[in-house]
């Protein structure tokens, strides 16, 4: 356990990184990445606002939308001077879509009410990695690049997993990522973030590192997540590295269990929301924006309601686009295998597991406005509660004693 003292020195050090990461991006020259904007404009790789791909339906919705504002921001961090341009992220609009406004951006179409809108409340890693990413490549080449990237991270993740001696936690990840149609996630560069964030926390955990504590790792994850995230789907940051840290830790006193569980869980909450709220007041401090009252004004929004939807509509919501029957089969398959080779003790191991399992659904229930607009997006969290519940079941099967028959039927 570190003193407070400590994880301000980590703040600090990540806080530094940051200024200078978006610092640097502001520095990359702009010609090689108008360029490549340009060019994927013309060749209309951004054609469309939301398509969906591979599947008619709604979980395989592409968000060109947001990929075509990264990419605007991109464009035009340099319109402005280095402070503002870094802590407000300036972009063109014309009241058009934002594939439509980058047409308008690059000369391909005019338009008569232009002006320089900001988005000062995020702090937009995304695009500043993008704009390294545009130097080098086009949009379609840096989506390609991404989907090589956290495809071979996920086998990377998968394999150490299994070496690890978890190979029900491999599983059970896999299954709950298939089930949040996690190939979406990797051709965005809007849903990318918040994937290979989980990805990295969960190799990390598994890693062991002897010099860094998981409560460290907890609260950088959270850090990052505010840093490069949209508010996608920032629980998979949390949630995936948990089940990891319980499924591969000794087992020990459920209270020491639910204990360490909440105190990771909080100091991933406190890197995520001092990141949030360090953005606001350097924003307000730096620049003319009052960006704070902007931020408060944003949470309050995204956490309440309407009147034609409560939070129960935001929960169903999400629920609704997840593969409920294919889940059923799979947790239908242990408790048949559980029933013939049943574990009793596994309850141990289960309970914080189905703790974990709950944290999307709180999500939901807390960011209600955003949970219920974005559905389409954010269901993807309950890769958390789908790989936590077949985990949590895996527990009552008796795999030693079942390993044993079968050795002995040979």
């Amino acid at each position: 356990m570190r003193t407070a003292l400590s994880y301000l020195k980590v703040f600090g050090w990540l806080m530094a990184l940051y200024l200078l990461f978006a610092a640097g991006s502001w520095c990359v020259p702009d010609a090689p990445v108008k360029y490549h904007i340009a060019k994927t404009i013309e060749r209309g790789d951004l054609a469309d606002d939301q398509p969906r791909a591979f599947l008619p339906r709604l979980q395989c919705r592409m968000d060109n939308y947001t990929d075509a504002l990264i990419l605007n921001q991109a464009y035009f961090l340099r319109s402005e001077n280095l402070v503002n341009g870094t802590m407000l992220v300036p972009r063109l609009t014309c009241e058009r879509l934002p594939f439509e406004e980058l047409r308008v951006a690059v000369g391909m179409d005019t338009a008569s009410d232009k002006s320089v809108a900001t988005y000062a409340r995020y702090w937009h890693g995304n695009t500043f990695l993008a704009r390294y990413l545009l130097f080098l490549w086009d949009y379609p080449t840096i989506r390609l690049l991404f989907f090589i990237l956290s495809s071979l991270l996920m086998l990377w993740c998968g394999a150490l997993l299994w070496t690890r001696g978890s190979w029900q936690l491999a599983v059970s990840v896999g299954f709950g990522l298939a089930c949040s149609y996690v190939f979406m996630m990797q051709f965005s560069l809007q849903l990318s973030m918040v994937l290979f964030i989980a990805l990295g926390g969960m190799i990390s955990i598994a890693w062991k590192r002897r010099n860094v504590s998981p409560t460290v790792i907890f609260f950088i994850l959270g850090s990052l997540t505010a840093f490069f995230d949209l508010l996608t789907a920032p629980v998979l940051t949390l949630g995936l590295p948990l089940l990891v840290m319980l499924a591969l830790g000794p087992e020990g006193k459920l209270s020491k269990t639910f204990k360490e569980v909440s105190l990771n869980s909080l100091l991933w909450a406190v890197g995520y929301g001092l990141t949030w709220v360090s953005k606001w007041i350097l924003a307000t401090l730096l620049t003319s924006e009052n960006s704070w009252a902007d931020g408060l004004y944003n949470v309050s929004n995204r956490s309440g309601v309407l009147d034609d939807y409560g939070r129960w509509d935001a929960l169903m919501a999400n629920l609704d686009l997840m593969p409920w029957a294919f889940i059923a089969i799979a947790l239908v398959v242990i408790v048949v295998l559980a029933c013939r080779h049943f574990h009793k003790e596994g309850w141990r191991r289960a309970l914080p597991l189905l703790a974990v399992a709950l944290l999307p659904w709180m999500w939901y229930l807390f960011a209600a406005n955003h949970s219920y607009l974005h559905n389409w997006f954010t269901f993807r969290a309950q890769a958390v509660s789908v790989a936590a519940l077949l985990l949590a079941s895996m527990q009552f099967v008796d795999w030693s004693k079942m390993k044993k028959k079968k050795n002995g039927k040979r």
